[in-house]
């Protein structure tokens, strides 16, 4: 009688303990599946809203606060740099950065007044008591769910070490004025057809890169950044990049009939057609 007892009751333990882990089950179903429907609900508020949650920029700040100082501990120490590192940095700023964070570095760029959360300015207190480690993880590595890319994989660590220095020079008051830069035109626009001939190819193309941000509409701007190079020299600045600060495009980035229709566009320049 005892040995059917037992059995008996590990019988009953075995069930009740199967009832628990189904249970445990349901709820973790049910649990998912309120979860689901929350998601479905709330997600067109969580990925499209264009104001603030409770407490979302704080935690935001909070955040990168924490990923930035954690990333720049893997950062070497800033190199020394040549005399030319801010003017440099101007240059890379101007055709990287200044969509987003504006001219004046003050957060107002076209680009950047658009995005969610706005792009930050980059001439306050906040940015200059940011070591120069972590001003370089954030240019390299980029910010997710912001509209900051990281730009390690289009810019030299120079070119990054340069634009360091540069927002640097931004604290101290020793940067000079962004150049004036003219662009496109309703007509230039018109004329840029990717699905035109090389020219008009190389149009679009030429404004789709960016190139336009530094060297002007038809290659126009002031001082260095005006565009006349002979074919030859133009092949090796755009799949080398240089050292004045302009990135590299290499085949992966830009194709070879890319890069031709690109050529072709810029030789207008020195055509005046």
């Amino acid at each position: 009688m005892d040995q059917v007892g037992s059995r008996e009751t590990q019988r009953t333990i075995r069930r009740a303990w199967a009832g628990r882990i189904a249970w445990f089950f349901a709820g973790m179903m049910a649990t998912l599946l309120l979860l689901g429907i929350a998601g479905w609900v709330l997600a067109p508020r969580l990925f499209a809203h264009r104001s603030d949650l409770p407490g979302e920029r704080r935690l935001a700040r909070a955040l990168v606060e924490a990923a930035a100082a954690r990333g720049a501990q893997a950062i070497p120490t800033r190199p020394p740099l040549g005399a030319r590192a801010v003017e440099t940095g101007r240059i890379v700023y101007l055709g990287a950065c200044s969509q987003c964070h504006g001219a004046d570095a003050d957060g107002k760029g076209w680009l950047g007044t658009l995005s969610y959360p706005e792009a930050s300015a980059l001439n306050d207190a906040d940015t200059q008591a940011r070591s120069d480690t972590e001003l370089y993880w954030i240019i390299a590595n980029g910010l997710s769910f912001t509209g900051m890319p990281g730009f390690q994989d289009r810019l030299s660590e120079e070119q990054i070490w340069a634009v360091v220095a540069y927002l640097r020079s931004l604290g101290s008051g020793s940067s000079g004025a962004l150049p004036a830069v003219p662009q496109p035109s309703s007509d230039d626009l018109t004329k840029a057809d990717p699905a035109g001939g090389a020219v008009a190819r190389g149009a679009a193309l030429y404004i789709a890169l960016g190139c336009s941000n530094c060297h002007g509409a038809g290659g126009n701007a002031a001082g260095r950044l005006q565009l006349r190079a002979t074919d030859r020299r133009a092949v090796r600045a755009i799949r080398e990049g240089t050292d004045e600060g302009m990135p590299a495009y290499p085949e992966s980035l830009l194709s070879e009939p890319d890069l031709q229709a690109v050529l072709a566009y810029i030789r207008t320049f020195r055509s005046g057609s």
